[in-house]
């Protein structure tokens, strides 16, 4: 008898411990999701609405006027896609692909883009959404949206640190 009761006394305690366990988890679910920061209408309110065109003719170190730190990151890559040997582009922390000088690397010498959307990810990288097009293949990601991964360095620069495409 004494045993049987042991038996009840430890699995009410096992119940109890669970429901608390439980109960934390769900309360930890409620306030991330609470946490979580509103990337659509930022988006929307920062992004500029001008379609950016550069070939490897007017290609300059400059980023155009009245952008923010992320959007200029962005017109870098573009333009260090264009044109790798550019002045700043060997400073810059941009994925090595973009310097490739392979001959069978269909390098495009013009690129248009336009920002589409942002979205901030729970690790603080920054993805810019662009709709892009130019006339070279460049592994895919100059056509349709293409998407910029920005990071921050120590100094709390923007870089691009990686670029991918959607079809």
């Amino acid at each position: 008898m004494i045993k049987k009761i042991i038996v009840i006394a430890l699995m009410l305690a096992l119940f109890a411990w669970s429901l608390a366990l439980i109960g934390k988890t769900e309360q930890k679910q409620v306030i991330a999701q609470t946490n979580k920061p509103e990337t659509t209408t930022q988006a929307e309110e920062t992004l500029p609405e001008t379609v950016f065109s550069f070939n490897t003719q007017n290609v300059t170190t400059e980023c155009s006027k009245d952008l923010n730190d992320m959007l200029c990151a962005v017109e870098s890559a573009v333009k260090c896609t264009l044109k790798p040997d550019l002045e700043n582009c060997a400073k810059l922390n941009l994925p090595q692909f973009i310097f490739m000088t392979d001959p069978t690397v269909e390098r495009p010498t013009e690129m248009n883009y336009k920002f589409i959307n942002k979205e901030i990810q729970p690790n603080g990288a920054v993805d810019m959404y662009t709709e892009s097009s130019c006339n070279g293949g460049w592994f895919g990601l100059c056509q349709g949206t293409v998407i910029y991964v920005l990071e921050q360095n120590k100094n709390n620069k923007w870089f691009v640190k990686d670029i991918y495409a959607i079809e």
